[in-house]
């Protein structure tokens, strides 16, 4: 059983570096949420090293103040031993983080907002995963997030549009 303390949300099913400079995945309504706690599935990273951004935004699928967020990789790719075993938080600074091709190709990254940290005082309550393509990025990510409630309830909401 899922305990109701958690709330999972997927965002992004194929996220497609090479579609566009800026691939956006799914917003969240971070209104009723402490963070977000976001499962990032890497695959086939090559050719160019495209860079995740996480932004605050006053509406869905708006990016208008880049944030800072701590993140980790799992321990070696997908499959293989310590694939689930995962190093230390690292800090990482609003102008993003460089998905390494050959390097982090199949690899589990973790990304943790605190919504905090986003900018509520300009009504930008939604949050979102931009990974931009640098010219000729290629690979996909699968992005579900874990959200902590600020309420507890009983009752389920969506936290997508």
């Amino acid at each position: 059983m899922i305990p109701k303390n958690t709330k999972y949300v997927p965002l992004g099913v194929d996220i497609d570096f090479s579609t566009a400079a800026s691939n956006l995945s799914d917003s969240i309504n971070m209104k009723n949420y402490h963070d977000a706690l976001f499962l990032i599935q890497l695959a086939d990273i090559g050719t160019a090293s495209p860079v995740l951004l996480v932004y605050s935004g006053a509406d869905n699928a708006t990016c208008t103040s880049a944030l800072p967020f701590k993140y980790r990789f799992g321990g070696a790719a997908a499959g293989s031993a310590n694939c689930d075993v995962f190093g230390d938080w690292t800090d990482c600074a609003a102008t993003g983080l460089e998905l390494t091709h050959g390097t982090y190709d199949n690899y589990l990254l973790q990304v943790y907002v605190d919504g905090a940290d986003m900018d509520i005082a300009n009504a930008e309550e939604w949050l979102t995963l931009d990974f931009t393509d640098p010219g000729g990025a290629t690979g996909q990510a699968i992005v579900i997030a874990a959200l902590t409630p600020r309420y507890s309830s009983g009752t389920e909401v969506t936290a997508l549009v």
